[in-house]
């Protein structure tokens, strides 16, 4: 075991460069994409999911281009690509910083708080260029408090950086931020009024395009990151010179982290003794709940959603083994944010909602694995719901990521990781329980589930499902074939933590319905797995009687396959030393007419 000087510290949590060199926090190196980004233009546009680096990248840009850093050039990059091949623009620029997260998205304070947060950004940039700028920063104080809107304030701070010939480069975290969550409450009205018209956002980057042109223009770099495009397009002659380099292969993984990067991580606190368990073993696991994203059709590598990889040796290094909850619930997407595109409240019925097209969509994810569509780079609001837009929403989110081309250049989307297949799980189910299709008491689900991997009682929790889906009167138009049974199972089965639920998983030159394989890094005492083989009956589901000889047929054959299946020596790897049990479930519609162990 080799001894480290100064062990660094994990950065969960944080997004100040400064303090990666300040306090010894451990640095992924990605100063190589400031290099890009530089070449790709003056006034761009970034967009990547949720909780995946872009503010600490942003932070990054700023103390590379901050004019007052200059001095401190060396210390804040040594040892990086960037200090060994700098830029033109180093240390070139005034830093004008706005993070939109910060603006209350309640629609009644949304446009006061924004102009706070306007306000206080730019009485924080004339303070600290006060000597470049010949300002005194009281005095400048008070012209901005008698502004009555953010416009005015841009303004203002933009002709005191045009009278100086001061070149600014403006930075915004989170663009989306408020507009998004306003979107997803109040609705579109509410939403329109942000971004169209004399709206004050559309206002503000009126103003900050008007600051690019003109021979002394005073902004020369605009840089901005968002989660969708949808807010930019709906502003977009408010500020149509941005260009959007969210898709482009040269920066697939700016943010995220490879797999060399995760390796020579788990690498260096093993090395240390903060890690006891074989890289060999940790990087798979990590892999499968946080790899797996692919942010252009021409980028050859996968990246790990970074916070995930972080939260996750934090919490490791806290107990000194694998976390118990494997998956930072800062990274979920609240499903009210989904809601508003796959819910259609009834007009005139109070409490009542149905479902529309897009949330057959997600559905269908799960029931095929994949999707293929084109990705669009951006869409008004009133298009959301489109459904290429849909797809290309959930690209966004982080909730699909490429997997592939199709034969006409579709891109071919895919669930990442487990971690968002848990999400889609918990959409599903809140979805049917919000419109009335179905629903299940899930303390009584836990204590079936428990008692189906613990004592191998696998009928109480079937029965359980299998009566509630006869109860629902909203699934008997859905149930019509196999495929709806399996993904209606692969959901519900899934909501538990105890087992992986795989759909159609490749097993010995096959593919096996669901495969509920035991979590046992998390759970190792865990008893019994599952192989499940599902056969539809395509008799009427309303039908009293089924033919006893139909079912015995579509037994005999799921048995035979489940056999197969069974005798495939990766999948018998993987179950370790659990007793596997293997089910045979005939559905006739909604209806389980036959359930039983294969031998």
């Amino acid at each position: 075991m080799k001894k480290i000087k100064s062990l660094k510290k994990i950065p969960y949590g944080i997004s100040n460069y400064t303090l990666f060199r300040e306090d010894n926090l451990y640095y992924v190196d990605k100063t190589r994409f400031i290099r890009h980004i530089e070449e790709k233009g003056y006034f761009l546009f970034f967009i990547r999911p949720r909780r995946f680096g872009k503010s600490l990248f942003l932070s990054t840009l700023q103390v590379y281009y901050d004019i007052d850093r200059k001095d401190r050039f060396d210390f804040f990059f040594k040892d990086t690509a960037i200090h060994r091949d700098p830029t033109p623009g180093k240390n070139k620029y005034l830093i004008l910083k706005f993070d939109f997260s910060a603006v209350n998205p309640d629609v009644h304070q949304v446009e006061d708080s924004f102009l706070s947060h306007v306000k206080n950004s730019s009485d924080i940039f004339l303070y600290h260029y006060k000597e470049l700028l010949g300002i005194t920063p009281d005095e400048a104080k008070t012209e901005l408090a008698a502004k009555k809107n953010p416009s005015d304030i841009i303004e203002t701070v933009l002709k005191y950086c045009r009278e100086k010939k001061q070149k600014v480069y403006v930075f915004i975290d989170e663009y989306d931020n408020f507009a998004n969550t306003i979107l997803s409450t109040a609705g579109e009205p509410e939403y329109q009024k942000l971004t169209h018209g004399e709206g004050f956002f559309r206002a503000f980057f009126n103003v900050l395009k008007s600051g690019t042109s003109g021979p002394d223009a005073p902004i020369s770099r605009l840089f901005m990151t968002g989660v969708s495009p949808i807010t930019l397009d709906d502003v977009t002659s408010g500020f149509n010179i941005a260009g959007n380099i969210s898709l482009d292969p040269g920066i697939n993984d700016m943010l995220g982290f490879t797999r060399g990067e995760v390796e020579t991580m788990i690498e260096y606190y093993r090395q240390a003794g903060k890690i006891h368990h074989p890289t060999a073993e940790l990087l798979p696991l990590m892999r499968r709940w946080y790899n797996r994203y692919r942010f252009s059709m021409d980028a050859e590598k996968e990246v790990f959603n970074s916070v995930q990889v972080l939260y996750f040796l934090d919490n490791y290094f806290i107990n000194s083994r694998i976390p118990r909850d494997i998956v930072d619930r800062s990274v979920r997407i609240d499903y009210q944010k989904l809601r508003h595109l796959i819910i259609i409240d009834q007009k005139g019925a109070p409490g009542l909602s149905k479902s529309n097209g897009n949330f057959s969509k997600l559905t269908k994810i799960i029931e095929t694995g994949s999707v293929h569509s084109t990705i669009e780079k951006g869409f008004p609001v009133d298009k959301l719901t489109a459904p290429e837009n849909f797809i290309s929403l959930l690209f966004y989110f982080g909730l699909l990521t490429i997997s592939g081309i199709d034969e006409a250049n579709n891109a071919i989307l895919s669930i990442p990781n487990e971690t968002v297949k848990g999400l889609y799980y918990d959409y599903i189910k809140e979805t049917y329980a919000e419109t009335r299709v179905f629903s299940l008491d899930m303390d009584r689900y836990a204590a079936l589930m428990r008692e189906m991997a613990f004592q191998g009682k696998w009928r109480p929790l079937l029965d359980y499902i299998s009566e509630r889906m006869q109860s629902a009167l909203g699934l008997r138009d859905l149930m019509t074939r196999e495929k709806a049974i399996q993904a209606f199972l692969n959901v519900y089965l899934g909501l538990s933590n105890l087992y992986i639920v795989h759909s159609e998983k490749e097993l010995n030159r096959g593919f096996a319905d669901l495969v509920l394989e035991p979590f046992l890094a998390q759970y190792p005492a865990i008893k019994y797995s599952y192989l499940i083989e599902i056969k539809y009956l395509k008799s009427s589901a309303a039908k009293a009687e089924v033919p006893a000889g139909e079912v015995q047929k579509l037994r005999e054959e799921a048995e035979a396959q489940l056999k197969q299946y069974s005798a495939d020596e990766q999948f018998r790897k993987a179950i370790g030393r659990t007793g596997l049990i293997k089910l045979v479930l005939v559905f006739c519609g909604p209806r389980l007419v036959y359930s039983g162990e294969a031998q």
